[in-house]
């Protein structure tokens, strides 16, 4: 005789990057056993794999996870969180001054969605000259990370990766029109000061963010920290 089945109620999220409402459910122990045994291992790589196969196990709508920029994968997963395992977490934060940890509880509520400006993506060369970027999508960082994260190696493949398009007063040239070399060289002709407009793009990249405010328990110390990014929700 079959067991009962359990039904699984059903929430809706947005993609920060694209707009785009999916509907999800809370993960299940068998996957939040997957979940805890990568967090175990220490493995960013291993923790982001198991991260993403838990959304596309959740998310019951089509969507290319791979070209989602990391903040949208971040969006879902606290969503997924919060109505898995409850939407409150304690964490261990380190005080400013003593370096004490003290257990700081936050309300995801209390967790800001990241906000995605579409000026901020074109950047400016010259009074004619500019380019349009993209956010890396999880695909491109996995690709590039391996190169290590402050070589001028990685920086460039990064930015190349993720031109959408380059333009001047007469014409728009998109990026998938033209081979990696054509853009390469493109990046390559740039001087210093456009090539660090191009770099700080990278630097701002929205991301999962909330204000903490507490008072060490060891120094008496009042501290005031930003958490950003999903690793930081769950130290």
């Amino acid at each position: 005789m079959a067991l009962p089945e359990l039904n699984t109620s059903r929430y809706k999220v947005d993609i920060p990057s694209t707009g785009q409402t999916v509907t999800y459910r809370p993960y299940l122990v068998k996957e939040e056993k997957v979940l805890m045994m990568a967090m175990e291992s220490g493995d960013n790589k291993v923790i982001m794999q198991a991260t993403i196969d838990i959304i596309k196990s959740c998310v019951y709508d089509d969507i290319d996870i791979d070209s989602l920029a990391m903040f949208d994968i971040e969006t879902l997963f606290l969503a997924l969180r919060s109505k898995s395992v409850g939407e409150k977490v304690d964490l261990n934060v380190k005080c400013e001054k003593c370096e004490e940890a003290n257990e700081v509880q936050i309300d995801f509520d209390d967790i800001k969605a990241p906000v995605v400006s579409q000026e901020n993506k074109q950047i400016m060369l010259t009074e004619d000259v500019g380019v349009i970027l993209k956010y890396p999508s999880v695909k491109d960082i996995n690709k590039f990370s391996q190169l290590g994260d402050e070589t001028v190696e990685s920086a460039m493949k990064m930015i190349v990766a993720c031109i959408d398009s380059i333009f001047d007063a007469e014409k728009v040239y998109d990026a998938k029109d033209e081979t990696p070399k054509a853009l390469t060289d493109f990046i390559e002709s740039l001087n210093n000061e456009q090539f660090t407009k191009l770099s700080e793009f990278f630097n701002d990249i929205p991301a999962l963010n909330s204000n903490i405010d507490f008072v060490c328990n060891k120094c008496g110390t009042a501290n005031s920290q930003e958490l950003r990014g999903l690793q930081s929700f769950f130290t």
